[in-house]
């Protein structure tokens, strides 16, 4: 059920205080009384904003918290679940009247709100079904990348030149189920446009040696945990390599990020 924490604001607990009985003391045979405590279950479903059901994993989302404050005393509880774990109970919580809300949160997600429940009765002893929650996210994002090839100085400069010597590069981009996206990266240097590349997994385009000051720059990309595949060629032999995951941020965030190529040291033709 993922973490969890119980707050609790009474009067009766203000320091200094005798004890908490109906008479304002403590009861008579000084015996421990057990307060009645029942619990509520809830289930919830995320969509994006044209209503089409996305995973925890595609918006980032990791918990969904539920808060509950009493109408009749100062009071409240919290508790959270594991986004995938849908529908959850919560833990033991004293019978009363709640208004309830819920936000789903995530280390990269700003926290989106459910509707509210009004009136919500625990009774000792029983699960109260909450209603259905909804969590509606925008789920896209941006990518903003650059290639480089450490310790050369440039990608695209020969060897001899303190170069890389890559003379091309071919993309590829899929997601977790390796189903690829064709996503169109815009390349810039300096803020201005010089050409653009569009993944084709089936059969990569071979593009003119992106150079270490571009930027790679795809917009409304489909939120979730990707991997690329960048090949940096020297002549017809792939010598740079990288096999980066790159996790695309949901609410139309950015990631941002330096890919380094690695040489295949070995490779005929490298």
């Amino acid at each position: 059920m993922g973490s969890r924490a119980l707050f609790l604001v009474s009067l009766c607990g203000a320091a200094g205080a005798g004890g908490c009985g109906d008479d304002g003391g403590f009861p008579a045979d000084g015996g421990v009384t057990t307060t009645p405590t029942g619990s509520v279950a809830v289930a919830w479903s995320i969509t994006d904003l044209g209503g089409q059901p996305v995973t925890c994993d595609q918006v980032g989302a990791s918990t969904v918290a539920l808060t509950l404050h009493s109408l009749n005393r100062v009071y409240g509880v919290a508790d959270s679940f594991s986004c995938g774990n849908s529908p959850s109970t919560s833990m033991s919580i004293e019978d009363d009247d709640y208004d309830a809300s819920f936000e789903l949160h995530g280390a990269s997600l700003s926290p989106v709100s459910g509707a509210d429940q009004s009136r919500v009765t625990v009774t000792a002893g029983h699960t109260t079904q909450l209603a259905p929650v909804a969590f509606m996210v925008s789920a896209t994002g941006n990518l903003v990348l650059q290639l480089a090839a450490p310790p050369s100085t440039t990608n695209c400069m020969p060897t001899g030149m303190m170069g890389a010597g890559i003379n091309a590069d071919t993309i590829t981009l899929q997601d977790s189920s390796g189903t690829c996206l064709p996503v169109t990266f815009v390349r810039s240097r300096g803020g201005t446009t010089v050409g653009s590349y569009t993944v084709d997994c089936a059969a990569p385009a071979s593009a003119p040696c992106i150079e270490n000051d571009e930027t790679l720059t795809a917009t409304n990309v489909p939120s979730g945990p990707y991997t690329i595949h960048i090949r940096g060629q020297i002549g017809a032999a792939s010598c740079w390599t990288n096999d980066d995951s790159l996790p695309v941020p949901a609410q139309g965030a950015s990631l941002t990020r330096t890919l380094n190529l690695a040489f295949a040291t070995g490779t005929p033709g490298c």
